[in-house]
C-alpha cells in the first residue's frame, strides 16, 4: 500500500478519534453542568441555578434534560417569589414539552404562581408601582451571596401571623385513672398553660400509659386498621382537655411506626455500616416504598377523625448520614439522578474514636446532593401526610419537630438528620418545634451551662429571623434531665426563657411534663398568651 494512503488511513483515524472523543467528553460535561445546577439549586442558591439552568439550554439545546432543566428554571423562579417569571416559564415548558412527565405538576405550580400573586398584589393594594417579583429577586441576590452557614436566618415574606402557644408535652402522666388526668390538664390550665402535646403512639418496650387498657404492647391510642391499637382513649383525652379549655396536638410517629413489620424487611430502612462497608436494616420504614407511604396516610387520616386541633410530627421524620440506601431509596434517587448512590463517594474521611463508633469528618460533593434529596423526599412526605389528614379536618395545624444543629448550622442539619430549616417554612408548616435541650447539650457537647444558653440564644435569633414570626416558632425547654432524672430548677429554666424572649415572643412547649415543676411561678415570665 502506497505511503499516502496509509498515511490517509492513519489522520483518518485520528480524526475520528478526535471527534468521538469530544462528542463522549460532551456528554460527561452537560451531565456534570446539570448536577452542578441542581446543586446550586438544593442549596438554596436559587438565582445562580437559574443561570446555570439558563446556560444549560443554550450549551446543550440537544440533551435529554432539556425539559426537565426548563422545569426546574420555573421552580427556582417560584421558590424565590418571583411568581410572574414562574408563571412564564413553566408555560414555556408546558407549550414545549407537552408530553412530558411533570407536566401536571406544572399546571399545578402555574396556578399556584397566579394565586400567590394574587395574594401579594392584594396586599400591596393600591401600590401598584412596586414590582413585586423583581423587589423580591433583588431581596434574594443578596441572599445568595451568603454561605450554606448564614443562608437559614434570612427572613421569611409574607408570614401570616400564628396563634402563640405555651404547651407541655406529655411522655406520660403517671397516675392510673383518666379523672386523675383531667385533674393534672385543670391545674396546667390554671398555671397558664395553653396546648397539650400527647404521645399517641407507643413503641415496644417503653412505659405505657397506666390509665391505658393495652390490648398490644405496640402500636397508637386510636382507632385505625393500619396500626396496632394499643387502647382507643385518643377522643377521651381530647374531650377533657378541650372541657379544660387546652387545645390538644397528637404527638405522632412516622418512620418509626414500623409497628410489627420485621416480616416486611423490603418496608424498612438500610444503613451503610461503615466498619463493615456493607448495607443493613435499621430501626423503622423506609419512607421510600409506596406500601408504607399508603400505610401512613392512613394512619394519619384515621389519626385527624378525632377532635385535635393539631398534630406534632415527631423527631423520626429525618435520616442519618448513613440511612437510607434501602432498594426502594436507591431506585428512586437512580430515577432522578441517573445513578446509584455510591456511599464509598459519600464519606471520605472516617475516624475511629475510643468509643469505637466511626466518625465521617469530611462528606464528597455528591453526599450533599443525596442529603438535599432526602430532605426534599422527607418534607414531600411530610406534605402527603398533612393533606391527608385535612381531608377530615381542615383546620387542623402541624408542627414539626426539628434538631437544633439544623437551625445553628444548617449543613450540619442536612448531614446529621436530612433536616433543613428553609425546606421546612417551604412546606408552611404552622410551628417549628426547636429542640434545643441545654442540659442535652451540656452533656453532648461537654459544655458548661453558660455555653449551652448561649447555643439556646443563638437558635432563637436564627430561627425566628427565618420563619418571620415568633410565634411559629415552639422552642422546647428542657424541664427535665432524662439523665439523671432530677427535675431542672425553675430559676435555671426562668433563665432560659429570659434568654429566648430576648428575640421575640415565641412559642414554648416544656418537656418533658411533670407535675412536680412549679408552671405557676413562671406564669409571668412568659408575658400573655393568646386564650
Amino acid at each position: 500500500m502506497k505511503k499516502w494512503v496509509i498515511g490517509l488511513i492513519l489522520v483518518f483515524i485520528v480524526f475520528l478519534y478526535v471527534l468521538l472523543g469530544q462528542r463522549h467528553k460532551e456528554v460527561i460535561t452537560s451531565e456534570e453542568f446539570y448536577q452542578s445546577a441542581m446543586e446550586l439549586y438544593d442549596r438554596g442558591r436559587y438565582g445562580e441555578a437559574i443561570d446555570r439552568f439558563s446556560q444549560f439550554l443554550r450549551l446543550f439545546p440537544e440533551s435529554q434534560r432539556v425539559s426537565q432543566t426548563q422545569y426546574m428554571i420555573g421552580q427556582g423562579y417560584l421558590k424565590m417569589g418571583g411568581y410572574e417569571k414562574a408563571v412564564e416559564q413553566f408555560e414555556i415548558y408546558i407549550k414545549e414539552y407537552p408530553h412530558a412527565k411533570q407536566i401536571e405538576e406544572a399546571k399545578r405550580e402555574v396556578q399556584l404562581a397566579k394565586e400567590k400573586l394574587k395574594d401579594k398584589k392584594e396586599e400591596k393594594g393600591t401600590q401598584e408601582s412596586e414590582a413585586i417579583p423583581e423587589k423580591t429577586e433583588r431581596g434574594e441576590a443578596k441572599k445568595e451571596q451568603k454561605s450554606l452557614k448564614d443562608m437559614e436566618v434570612m427572613p421569611s415574606p409574607a408570614v401570616k401571623k400564628g396563634k402563640r402557644r405555651i404547651a407541655v408535652q406529655a411522655f406520660d402522666f403517671d397516675v392510673r385513672s383518666l379523672d386523675q388526668v383531667e385533674k393534672r390538664m385543670k391545674g396546667l390550665k390554671e398555671a397558664g398553660v395553653d396546648t397539650l402535646i400527647f404521645r399517641v403512639f407507643q413503641e415496644k418496650g417503653e412505659p405505657v400509659y397506666k390509665f391505658a387498657t393495652p390490648r398490644s404492647e405496640e402500636g397508637v391510642y386510636f382507632k385505625t386498621e393500619y396500626a396496632p391499637v394499643v387502647d382507643d382513649i385518643l377522643g377521651r383525652i381530647a374531650e377533657m382537655a378541650h372541657r379544660n379549655r387546652l387545645d390538644l396536638f397528637a404527638w405522632m410517629t412516622t418512620r418509626y411506626a414500623a409497628f410489627g413489620s420485621a416480616k416486611n424487611p423490603e418496608q424498612l430502612c438500610k444503613r451503610f455500616n461503615h466498619q463493615t462497608k456493607k448495607v443493613e436494616l435499621t430501626k423503622g420504614y423506609t419512607l421510600f416504598h409506596p406500601e408504607v407511604l399508603k400505610r401512613l396516610e392512613g394512619i394519619y387520616r384515621d389519626l385527624s377523625r378525632y377532635p385535635i386541633d393539631g398534630i406534632l410530627f415527631q423527631e423520626d421524620l429525618a435520616l442519618r448520614p448513613d440511612e437510607d440506601f434501602s432498594t426502594e431509596a436507591n431506585k428512586a434517587f437512580q430515577k432522578e439522578f441517573g445513578n446509584l448512590p455510591q456511599p464509598e463517594s459519600f464519606y471520605l474521611d472516617l475516624q475511629k474514636p475510643e468509643t469505637g463508633l466511626y466518625q465521617v469528618k469530611t462528606y464528597g460533593d455528591r453526599f450533599w446532593t443525596w442529603a438535599n434529596w432526602k430532605n426534599r423526599w422527607l418534607m414531600d412526605v411530610a406534605q402527603r401526610l398533612m393533606n391527608a389528614a385535612r381531608e377530615s379536618n381542615p383546620n387542623l395545624q402541624f408542627g414539626l419537630n426539628l434538631y437544633y444543629e439544623t437551625i445553628l448550622d444548617p449543613s450540619d442539619g442536612l448531614a446529621f438528620y436530612s433536616q433543613s430549616l428553609s425546606g421546612a417554612i417551604d412546606k408552611n408548616f404552622d410551628y417549628y418545634a426547636v429542640m434545643a435541650y441545654h442540659r442535652q447539650m451540656m452533656r453532648d457537647l461537654k459544655i458548661e451551662k453558660k455555653k449551652a444558653l448561649d447555643l439556646v440564644t443563638q437558635v432563637a435569633a436564627k430561627a425566628v429571623k427565618s420563619a418571620g414570626d415568633a410565634s411559629k416558632v415552639m422552642m422546647k425547654v428542657q424541664i427535665h434531665d432524662w439523665k439523671s432524672y432530677e427535675m431542672i430548677p425553675p430559676k435555671e429554666v426562668e433563665e432560659i426563657l429570659s434568654e429566648i424572649l430576648s428575640h421575640g415572643e415565641t412559642s414554648f412547649a416544656f418537656v418533658p411534663y411533670t407535675e412536680r415543676f412549679p408552671f405557676q411561678q413562671l406564669k409571668q415570665k412568659w408575658g400573655k398568651t393568646s386564650q
